[in-house]
């Protein structure tokens, strides 16, 4: 984040509020019996909209699960310093529990406040490995709702394994660090398992044709390719590129591209393009909800009413005793089941193999729960 964006996070955060309490009509907030709820969302800065989705689906579980309790909202702006000023203001509200933290930064910061109090802290949104590998030389009590970033990594890897055991392929990626990381995590995990890429590419980003790319591709004798973007627009300018340069790749691409069907000129795109993606989430009395009340649907909406019915279900007398319901329980969520493994990432993975059929995507295969 550049120093000015920094600064006015902070300016807003000291201007605005440091964390407000939430109380819900006909609920006494100052009631002795009534637990806290930290929430820790960026409610300013770039994520400020993903952060105000989260609060609504929070709010509206609170309404359903949430009576005897309250929330304490703070802005941790999805970065570091506000991260720790978030954190500060958490603690000083000797919360039951804490969720949110769409942001990798603010949950390490916010882990590390909790570990002497070992408070649960449940990651709603960041997915970074590194939180579950430090997580207990860190003494954090962290649990990671959020699927990880090596999640769809391993469902492209079994796709591979499963599609193109004896089909020379390649793994190509847009030099982003979303872009490299993934490619570079399957990468490891396809040498794991014998099956390393005859090819790897890197192609230059946002560019009108990707024809450059594809005609390589098609020299090197490669008939199937792997390809990880963060932009939607190469992703669908290389499908779309294929079909009008009449070269024939058994393509699968990242999650980017899940909006295909909604896409102007989807049609252009060759039937048997295959992504790995996560739907979104469907549930019929939350929908209804949300219809009621004017409220479009929404994955974030859908994780912070998911946090809230996992924190409410979980919360015991201690902090030991909510841990220990976090290690053990099964929780009905409308995201589905979710659960723990014991290192504190969770076994939901809602990531799958999905297939452009050219004019919807159909479901190929489900991942497993993550062990």
């Amino acid at each position: 984040m550049s120093i000015a964006k920094r600064l006015t996070g902070l300016a807003r955060k000291s201007a605005f509020v440091t964390g407000c309490i939430i109380g819900l009509s006909g609920i006494g907030t100052s009631s002795a019996t009534a637990e806290t709820i930290g929430v820790s969302l960026p409610l300013s800065g770039d994520a400020t909209e993903f952060g105000q989705k989260f609060r609504t689906g929070a709010k509206l579980a609170m309404e359903q699960y949430g009576l005897d309790h309250q929330l304490f909202i703070a802005d941790d702006g999805c970065d570091t310093d506000l991260g720790n000023m978030a954190a500060g203001d958490l603690s000083s509200q000797n919360p039951a529990i804490v969720i949110g933290m769409l942001c990798n930064a603010p949950a390490i910061s916010i882990a590390g406040q909790m570990v002497e109090s070992q408070v649960p802290v449940l990651i709603s949104g960041a997915r970074s490995v590194r939180l579950i590998k430090d997580r207990v030389r860190e003494s954090w009590n962290l649990w990671r709702i959020s699927p990880g970033d090596d999640y769809p990594v391993e469902v492209a890897a079994n796709a591979i394994e499963k599609l193109w055991q004896t089909t020379p392929y390649a793994i190509v990626d847009d030099g982003t660090i979303y872009g490299r990381s993934f490619t570079d995590t399957l990468r490891i995990k396809m040498g794991e398992k014998g099956l390393e890429p005859q090819f790897s590419d890197t192609f230059r980003a946002a560019q009108s044709t990707q024809a450059g790319l594809l005609r390589r591709l098609q020299r090197s004798g490669i008939t199937a390719v792997f390809i990880a973007s963060a932009s939607v627009e190469d992703l669908f300018t290389i499908a779309r590129n294929m079909e009008e340069f009449d070269i024939d790749l058994d393509l699968i691409a990242t999650e980017a591209l899940g909006v295909l069907p909604f896409l102007e000129d989807a049609m252009k795109v060759p039937s048997g393009v295959k992504i790995v993606m996560a739907p979104p989430p469907e549930d019929a009395e939350l929908n209804e909800l949300l219809a009621q009340r004017d409220i479009v649907p929404d994955r974030q909406i859908y994780n912070g009413y998911a946090a809230i019915e996992i924190a409410t279900t979980a919360l015991g007398t201690t902090p030991e005793e909510t841990t220990e319901n976090l290690s053990t329980k099964l929780f009905d969520t409308v995201l589905g089941p979710i659960g723990f493994n014991q290192d504190g990432s969770s076994l939901y993975n809602p990531y799958g193999l999905y297939e452009w059929d050219g004019e919807k995507l159909g479901q190929l295969e489900q991942a497993a729960e993550t062990q």
